[in-house]
């Protein structure tokens, strides 16, 4: 598969993972490399075209963090329309309970799911 700008579900997975840790390193000073590792881009699809709940503790409403975000990005886009739909995927990311509290994706799965 060839990654592009397009693509809405990298968007998603990238502002889950690398925006959400550069957060918390500004936040609480936690380097980059000593955050836990991420599940992959393409466990990350598959689990979204599963649509099964992964971690029922995590599931929840977007955090205000990320919510927050795209709300900035629409104000200053040409692509409405495709922050929208990151925004969908991510919205789906939490409803599955693949965000962690820390809104950075979760780190393993359970092989069941």
């Amino acid at each position: 598969m060839k990654i592009t700008p397009e693509n809405t579900q990298f968007a998603a997975y990238s502002r889950l993972t690398v925006s959400a840790h550069l957060r918390n390193q500004l936040q609480n000073g936690a380097s980059m490399s000593q955050q836990p590792q991420d599940i992959s881009f393409s466990k990350f699809q598959q689990l979204l075209e599963q649509e099964k709940v992964v971690d029922q503790k995590n599931v929840r409403e977007m955090s205000a963090f990320h919510r927050d975000a795209l709300e900035a990005q629409m104000h200053y886009t040409n692509h409405s329309k495709r922050t929208l739909e990151v925004k969908e995927i991510m919205e789906k990311a939490f409803t599955l309970g693949l965000v962690d509290k820390d809104n950075t994706l979760i780190n393993k799965v359970d092989e069941k799911v």
